[in-house]
């Protein structure tokens, strides 16, 4: 086994841990930074973050796992559900894109009607409608006020 490299300050640190969430650690530096956030004698907001996102209130346990071999198995699971969400949200994004944005729908007579040209021509149609019948009222009471004053003539 590997004697765990010593981090001796807090910017050290602080380059090891920005190091380690690029991807660009050996797995000797990863033991280090474990140990030294588990047991850390230095507090910045970067440190801070880390032992939050990494989790180290179970450091030892995670290493054991690694040493004999569980902690590779958890790995690859842990990636195969990332990938999997990522599909999932993925899919769901490109699905969603897909979908027609604005649909007009309308229920004439008990049947269903959602083509949007369709729908607009039966709204057009039922605003000529009303348009007519307006104006037939305009003309009866037209009729009726000039009935009205002929009587009170």
């Amino acid at each position: 086994m590997k004697k765990s490299q010593h981090i001796g300050s807090q910017a050290e640190l602080e380059a090891l841990i920005e190091r380690y969430f690029e991807g660009m650690t050996t797995l000797e530096q990863e033991d280090a930074l474990r140990q030294c956030l588990a047991h850390c004698p230095w507090s910045s907001e970067t440190i801070d973050e880390a032992q939050m996102v990494m989790g180290y209130f179970a450091a030892h346990g995670a290493h054991r796992q690694r040493q004999d071999g569980r902690g590779m198995r958890q790995r690859v699971v842990g990636i195969a559900a990332t990938i999997a969400v990522i599909l999932a949200v993925g899919g769901y994004a490109l699905w969603h894109q897909q979908q027609p944005g604005d649909v007009c729908i309308a229920y004439v007579n008990g049947r269903v009607v959602s083509g949007n040209d369709q729908v607009k021509a039966l709204v057009g149609a039922d605003l000529d409608r009303l348009n007519d019948a307006t104006g037939a009222m305009a003309n009866q009471l037209s009729t009726l006020g000039e009935a009205l004053e002929i009587d009170n003539e």
